[in-house]
Order: C-alpha cells, then structure tokens, then sequence
C-alpha cells in the first residue's frame, strides 16, 4: 500500500508542480487557481504586482497598452493619485480646457459648498471610478471645513495651470535647444508625425533624451491634457507652442506684488512752505 500510496502521491505532486509551472509561465487562467486555492495563485502568480495590471475580463495588461486587447477596455486610472485622478476626470468629462468651477456649477446644480457624502454621491452618479474622499480632502487641505464648493475648484485649476506651465516650459526650453523643431524632437523620440506616443515610451524617451524632471509621469499627463493615455505629434506640438505664449508665472507673480520699501524707511512730504 505504501508503494501504491507513493505512486499516488508522486503523480499528484508532479501534477501540482506542472500546474504551478504553466500558472506562473502566463496569465491567471482562473481554472488552475481554484484547484491551487486563492492564496496558492496569489502566491504562485502575482499577476497583479509581478506580470502588471489585471484587466476586469480577467486578462493582464502590459504596462505599454492604453486599451485590453481581449475585451477593449480602457486601462483603469487607479495609479493616479486623487488630486491627478480628479483632473483626469474632469477633462474628460467636459473637455481639456473646462473651467473647473462651471464643471462643479454643472455636476451640483449650484456654485454652493457641499460636503463630503455629497461630493461623493454625485461623482459617482456621474461615473466617478476613483477615490473621491481622498480627492475631497486634497481639496479641503486649506480650508478644512469640511466642504468643497467651485471656489474652491477654481483655486484648485490656478494651482494645476501654474504647475503646468512651468514643467511645460521647462520641457520647452529643453527640446528647443537640441532640436530644430517640434516634428525633429518627436522623431528622435521614436516616433513619426502619424504615430503616438504611450506612457511608457514617452517616460523611456526622455529619460534617453538626457531631460531631466521629478517626476517624468506628470510630465507626460500635462501633455496629454485630455489623459487619452497617448500624445499624438499634433497634441505633442500644440502643448509646446501654447505654453511659449503663456507668461511664466514667476514673472507674473514677480510683477503684480508690489515692492516693499526696507523697514524704517519713511516717505518725505513734499515741503509747502515757500
């Protein structure tokens, strides 16, 4: 029995190792992972931190790809921090040059202050997939009332523009100094004026191209304004030629605050005595 009993568990362990092989070699088949048991999958496979992102059809994303080439769904935002995710939104919900205050004037009925369980309520209504709590208290970092109203989203947008602006610039200034024109800097990233540029090749491009930025992923989300997860050259050229006729915002800054006279200085009145 013993002899039998091995031979048994033998076939058993050689099938379980073949399993696990061909489960950690491709994607999760679902099958294999409720004979292994959930935790044995997670385990084993690790799709979701090891082979990429798990599309809701079940098939694993490559980190290159907008649109899952099984069922085309668009890849899910839920990398995007919330006060990014919130942006993403909402530029393309309305637009990538929507005013944010008409936005939430338009999703609420007025321009009134709401508070949490309400943001929340009606983003989701609309279609909102991200962490709203989490994009309402970046929000209301400042104030900390409790509530969020469209002041407070257009302070918001002045923040976003102005950062833009500057990270744009930058990239600007960079590129016009080593190459002749927008359509040389596109081809030099890999790419043709008919072509598009994903994420990750736009990462991995200017990492080659020497430019250096803190965070290279925002840098791509401020070109693809409309977050369609890919910049095309025409978005790519009118990103760099819009940005160039935008003031910088230091110098506005700079310019609208007023001089301040050193401390203890004093203005001399004009004398009226003859």
């Amino acid at each position: 029995s013993n002899g039998a009993g091995g031979t048994v568990a033998a076939r058993a362990l050689r099938s379980v190792s073949q399993r696990v092989l061909q489960h950690s070699a491709s994607r999760c088949c679902g099958s294999i992972c409720h004979a292994m048991g959930q935790q044995a999958c997670t385990t084993v496979c690790g799709v979701s931190k090891a082979r990429g992102e798990v599309c809701v059809c079940g098939n694993t994303l490559a980190d290159d790809i907008i649109y899952c080439p099984r069922c085309g769904a668009k890849r899910p935002d839920r990398d995007l921090p919330p006060q990014v995710a919130i942006v993403a939104w909402l530029r393309r919900r309305s637009g990538p040059e929507c005013d944010f205050g008409e936005v939430f004037a338009d999703l609420f009925g007025s321009r009134d202050a709401v508070n949490v369980r309400r943001w929340e309520d009606v983003l989701r209504e609309h279609g909102c997939h991200f962490d709203c709590k989490a994009a309402f208290s970046f929000l209301d970092r400042h104030a900390k009332c409790g509530r969020v109203g469209a002041s407070d989203m257009e302070l918001f947008q002045i923040e976003v523009d102005e950062r833009e602006v500057e990270a744009l610039k930058h990239l600007r200034d960079f590129l016009k100094q080593n190459f002749k024109s927008p359509a040389a800097a596109f081809r030099e990233m890999g790419k043709g004026e008919g072509d598009v540029l994903t994420r990750a090749e736009f990462v991995k491009a200017l990492s080659s191209l020497g430019f250096q930025a803190e965070d290279p992923q925002e840098v791509f989300n401020m070109v693809d304004k409309d977050f369609s997860g890919e910049v095309c050259f025409n978005e790519f050229k009118s990103v760099l030629r819009n940005v160039a006729k935008k003031p910088s915002v230091v110098a506005d800054k700079e310019s609208e605050t007023p001089q301040q006279k050193p401390r203890g200085s004093t203005t001399k009145k004009k004398s009226t005595k003859p």
